[in-house]
């Protein structure tokens, strides 16, 4: 592997070079994003952290399923665009797409954010957080476009700083609000203000020349027949991921939610440099693929996989040997959840060693496979949970999610060989 790593000189240096620069900002973005579930959690309890994580799984699913799939459609459909002001008149129209779609949950949310909230989790305590979801979705889901404007372009520093700047954002509140003693859930809207100072800014700076003329002849329809099996896909590859998390919100005490939750988030680091490399893979296969290059989309996705591959093993190992040490700076009690951490940390491990799987196969018009895989990904990791959480609690949703990561992502490797003839780690 590391002979051939050495040999590509000219691909390895573009993929370090931009990589690099992406791995610092993830860094500085993880390391903020720690110390903010770490103020949480010391200063309101598990209880609170779990009610707040329950409120950003339903925000994160509702952006992605009324997004329509428009951000990882504009890095595919970028792919064909020459013109730097058609991508703009692009990311406007999709603008449009996102915003008149999130006027459903904006009312569900708002009208319902008495009823839901028992309906679903059995927690009137989460009224107020359905509040503050349903004004704060047309933002989130701008943001989600604009941050995958950002990946299109190529344009990696101010990629990592739209990444990185809702964190800091979000820590200054946490210490503004616990200065004023405001109530809990206050964490939460932190949370979103921070996304929509974000938002305001990101859309400031891409239309700050108000002369400029930007349009596309690229139709809602055709934006829509790319978008929608990856916003299918999207959704169930969440689901797949936090399937755990309401599930547990529904049979588990707050307490244990935060436990897992914190499991989840330590065990994700695995998935850091993968998540990272999707900046570079993403509009590279792209670019690859509509020129009808496969020899050279080939030999990127390889060097890709291989690095990360080299630098998640050392990463994955900490975490497991130390697993109880790094729970314990979360406060008193979550050394409980070592074991849980360790399995999901192995599945995550996994998954970072097949590659960006998915996103090679969104970029190269396989989407609807995408979709139809993470769909059964889905449903194998609700019976599992469904089975698993009422023996085993956290660790038996830890369980679900490893078996299903591992089976998932060996049957993208496969399709991609089938699909592309290559396997992404050779």
């Amino acid at each position: 592997m590391l002979k051939k790593i050495i040999l590509d000189k000219e691909i390895i240096k573009e993929i370090l070079s931009k990589g690099g620069i992406t791995f610092l900002f993830r860094m500085g973005t993880m390391a903020l994003s720690f110390l903010t579930m770490s103020f949480i959690t010391n200063f309101y309890g598990q209880a609170n952290f779990g009610n707040y994580s329950l409120a950003l799984t339903i925000i994160q699913i509702t952006t992605m399923v009324f997004a329509l799939g428009t951000p990882n459609a504009f890095v595919a459909l970028n792919g064909n665009i020459d013109n730097h002001y058609e991508s703009k008149g692009l990311l406007l129209r999709m603008y449009k797409i996102g915003f008149v779609a999130s006027l459903i949950p904006m009312l569900l949310f708002f009208f319902g954010c008495n009823f839901l909230p028992l309906f679903l989790f059995k927690k009137a305590e989460l009224s107020d957080f359905f509040i503050i979801i349903s004004l704060s979705i047309p933002f989130m889901i701008i943001y989600e476009i604009t941050f995958y404007y950002f990946i299109a372009q190529k344009k990696i520093i101010t990629y990592g700083l739209f990444a990185f700047l809702p964190n800091v954002i979000f820590l200054l509140l946490l210490f503004i609000f616990k200065q004023y003693h405001f109530k809990p859930y206050f964490n939460f809207l932190a949370y979103v203000l921070s996304i929509i100072i974000t938002t305001l800014f990101g859309v400031i700076l891409i239309f700050k020349d108000k002369y400029i003329k930007a349009e596309t002849k690229i139709s809602i329809r055709e934006i829509l027949k790319k978008s929608t099996p990856m916003m299918v896909s999207g959704i169930f590859l969440f689901l797949l991921n936090w399937t755990d998390i309401l599930m547990l919100g529904r049979l588990e005490t707050e307490a244990n939610i935060g436990i897992y939750n914190a499991a989840f988030k330590v065990g994700s680091l695995t998935l850091f440099f993968v998540v990272s490399m999707n900046v570079i893979i993403m509009p590279k296969t792209s670019e690859l693929f509509n020129s009808n290059n496969i020899f050279e989309m080939k030999k990127v996705i390889n060097r890709a996989t291989q690095i990360v591959i080299l630098l998640t093993l050392p990463l994955a190992l900490l975490i497991i040997l130390f697993s109880k040490t790094i729970l314990s700076f979360f406060g008193q009690g979550f050394e409980a959840g070592s074991a849980t951490l360790i399995l999901i940390t192995l599945g995550a491990l996994f998954n970072a060693m097949t590659g960006n799987v998915d996103q090679i196969l969104n970029m190269t018009n396989h989407q609807k496979i995408v979709r139809n895989i993470f769909f059964g990904g889905f449903i194998l990791n609700f019976i599992l949970n469904l089975y698993l959480i009422p023996h085993y609690g956290i660790e038996g949703a830890a369980i679900s999610s490893l078996i299903s990561n591992i089976i998932v992502n060996i049957i993208f490797v496969f399709i991609i060989k089938k699909k592309l003839g290559f396997y992404t780690f050779i």
